[in-house]
This record gives C-alpha cells, structure tokens and sequence, in this order.
C-alpha cells in the first residue's frame, strides 16, 4: 500500500504541477478522475474512453478536467517507472555502502605497534600498509596505484632497494635490471621508505616511529 500511494502522490502532484491547478480545480478533476479510473476496472477501457468523451462534449469548462484525468493517466504509469529508477540507484548505493563496511569488517587495520618492526619489506606489502590495509589476495585500486608509485620511484632512483644477485651476472648487471623492471617482490627497508615518504611529503602511520 505505502508504495501505490507514493505512485498516487507523484502522479498527483506532477498533474498539478503541470496545468498550474488552485485546490478547487485540483479537487474537481480528482473527483473525475476516481471516476475515470473506476470506470475502468469495472467496465473496462471502452466504457472508460465513452465517458471521458461525455465530459469532453459536456462543455468547454470540462475540457481540462478530462485532459487533466487522462494526463494524470499517463503519469500515474510513468511514476512507477521514476519510482524504480530511484529505487534502483538509492539500492545500488546501499549494497555499495554494505559492501564497503562489509569489506572494513573483514579487513582490521594492520598492528602499526607490530609493523613497525618489520625493517625489510616487499612493495607489494609497502604498498598496502601505505593504504592502512594489511597484505590481502587482491590489490584494491587505491593500492595498485601506491605500488606504481612505489615501482616508479625505485626506477627513478628515489626509492632505494635491495637487489637480488642470482649470479649468473655482475652484481651491477642485476642491480641496473632489477632498477628497470621493478617488481612485487622487491625488497625495501623501513628506512628507505621513510627518506622518499619525507622527501615528498608523506607521513604514512606505518613508517611513524610511534
């Protein structure tokens, strides 16, 4: 009931709305139009469209109530089609809301007391921290951009980083590789991460001291 008088009331007031009615010329076209609408269920559309056409011939004065009943008509069925639209944005919001509470519940915030004593860590796992995330399966937009800016950085010789010497090459060889294709598993210290956060800027809670 509660969603058919929302359809009623929006029909209503854009009929209103539309031909500029006082409230004696809206109660005197809701009277027609009740029984219009009544008509219609009883006898059906023929009887219906016969006895709009008695008020149309009735005089001229009637003439607006009957375009006004047959405009609230059609607004009646295209309120229920804007009611959906709005309800279906106003649902879409909340299950995006749900599942981003939903999405804090499951993730708690990391132990900063604890990972403040990690002195070596991956960009992968900087990159998270950096978001106040705890390493998860999958990357969220906003720490994949914190990786890239991280690998980036690594590049440009702004991040310093551990290399990897497998050694098949020269110490040099590896290290100018792995500056140039920086990886997930790329080692930073603590350290590092502090002098190019401070260089720039920033003052992420995990490289806070206390």
């Amino acid at each position: 009931m509660a969603y058919w008088r929302k359809v009623f009331a929006r029909a209503w007031a854009d009929t209103k709305q539309s031909f500029g009615w006082n409230q004696k010329t809206a109660a005197t076209v809701l009277v027609a139009v009740i029984g219009l609408v009544v008509t219609f269920f009883q006898l059906g559309f023929a009887a219906t469209v016969a006895s709009a056409l008695g008020l149309l011939s009735a005089g001229a004065a009637l003439s607006s109530i009957v375009a006004g009943a047959v405009l609230f008509v059609w607004n009646f069925f295209s309120a229920q089609a804007n009611l959906y639209v709005e309800l279906s944005k106003t649902s879409s919001e909340k299950i995006a809301t749900l599942e981003s509470a939903l999405a804090k519940l499951e993730e708690p915030p990391p132990d900063y007391t604890a990972v403040r004593h990690i002195d070596r860590l991956t960009l992968r796992e900087a990159a998270f921290y950096w978001c106040d995330l705890p390493p998860g399966r999958s990357m969220p937009s906003n720490v994949r951009d914190w990786y890239n800016a991280l690998a980036s950085a690594v590049s440009k010789g702004e991040l310093v980083f551990e290399p990897k010497h497998s050694g098949y090459m020269g110490p040099e060889t590896e290290r100018d590789i792995q500056k140039r294709n920086p990886q997930l598993d790329t080692i930073v210290t603590r350290k590092a991460l502090q002098a190019f956060a401070k260089r720039h800027g920033h003052d992420p809670k995990f490289l806070r001291d206390a």
